[in-house]
């Protein structure tokens, strides 16, 4: 098999898509493949999560390489009561890649072990914490991502060095005044005008203004019931995002602190959860070099791209899990439109096989 396979690879793990945990199929699929290689496959890492080692017997650094596997859910058009799993991110495309380099991985290896990892639940934002609880870190020093972009990130059959996620977080804050009647509200505590103060309050932030953020209310319930009457409580949703860890931590910490201001200046009670999160990049600078080198070596200087992207990606829960990792994630200009997370998103597969020239290519520089 050579780095050619990756587009059928692609078309037909597309046809598999599973949703995040559910990825059984998937699984099953790549591991058949695998073993047609003659890779022995660990499986069931961190759900249905598939690991291989490829050590080439002589003392060196520990690379893994990672693709996610999962698909997104999308109401059905058939049926709006259920939920369909479409490859509207490229995950099958990042597994075919993977999948497609691996037995040319096996052959340019000259010192330390390649570590072959094909992830669940990267949206749901859990695969990478439940294989690191697996051990899939065990012993690796250097990790490696990577991702279609949009045609509106990078131009067709170009590459990058590195993709600018960013450190997000949802944050849910429940807001419980005291119930009365409308007519009377000196008897009651409305959590609606706490609420409005709390966003107002949230929108008026400032943190470094040289680094971006945002902060959005997405989401404001109350209970049903009679409109003369003020409700018992509120319950907020914001989406939070950061350029860094470092800025994402600030903001929480003052969306915190005006939570707390809410129950001395209005009387209420208030609980303040993140409920989701994800770490921003910290990549290494020398490997990013490194990859610039090795895309401009494969495909020319016209073939690197600047640094883009954005949104979140588990794969930084690697690092965040053990910090003296070295990590490096880079981008795949597949004229991937209208846009990631699209249901209709398609892409020009053709450039898959180039993706995985790539990724041999990087494992050669490094080990080879």
């Amino acid at each position: 098999m050579t780095t050619q396979n990756a587009i059928n690879f692609r078309r037909e793990l597309h046809n598999l898509a599973e949703l995040s945990k559910h990825e059984e199929k998937t699984s099953q699929y790549i591991a058949t493949k695998l073993r047609e290689m003659g890779f022995t496959v660990k499986e069931h890492v961190g759900g249905f999560g598939l690991v291989v080692d490829i050590d080439s017997g002589v003392p060196g650094p520990t690379l893994m390489l990672r693709a996610d596997m999962d698909a997104l859910p999308y109401v059905s058009e058939e049926d709006p009561s259920k939920l369909i799993a479409i490859h509207a991110c490229g995950h099958d495309a990042h597994s075919a890649v993977l999948l497609a380099s691996a037995q040319t991985i096996k052959d340019v290896i000259k010192k330390g072990k390649v570590r072959l990892v094909f992830q669940p639940g990267e949206e749901s934002l859990s695969g990478a914490l439940d294989m690191t609880k697996d051990g899939v870190l065990e012993g690796v020093d250097i990790a490696c991502g990577f991702h279609i972009r949009p045609i509106q990130d990078m131009p067709f059959g170009t590459f990058c060095s590195a993709i600018t996620h960013v450190a997000c977080a949802t944050i849910e804050v429940e807001i419980k005044g005291r119930q009365a009647h409308a007519a009377r509200p000196h008897l009651g505590i409305n959590p609606i005008e706490a609420a409005v103060q709390y966003i107002t309050t949230v929108g008026l932030m400032k943190v470094n203004p040289n680094k971006s953020w945002s902060i959005k209310p997405t989401q404001i319930h109350s209970e049903k019931g009679a409109t003369n009457s003020i409700p018992s409580f509120v319950k907020l949703a914001f989406d939070v995002r950061a350029q860094d860890n470092e800025v994402l931590n600030e903001i929480l910490s003052k969306m915190k602190a005006a939570s707390d201001g809410l129950e001395i200046s209005f009387g209420t009670q208030n609980y303040f959860e993140r409920t989701e999160f994800c770490p921003g990049p910290d990549y290494d600078k020398e490997l990013m070099k490194t990859m610039d080198e090795t895309i401009k070596e494969q495909f020319g200087e016209q073939a690197l791209a600047a640094p883009c992207g954005g949104g979140g990606e588990d794969f930084h829960f690697y690092k965040h899990s053990k910090p003296e990792l070295r990590t490096v994630y880079f981008g795949i200009g597949a004229g991937a439109t209208p846009g990631l997370h699209d249901r209709n998103m398609t892409f020009d597969d053709s450039i898959l096989p180039s993706g995985s020239d790539l990724v041999v290519a990087f494992v050669k520089k490094l080990l080879g």
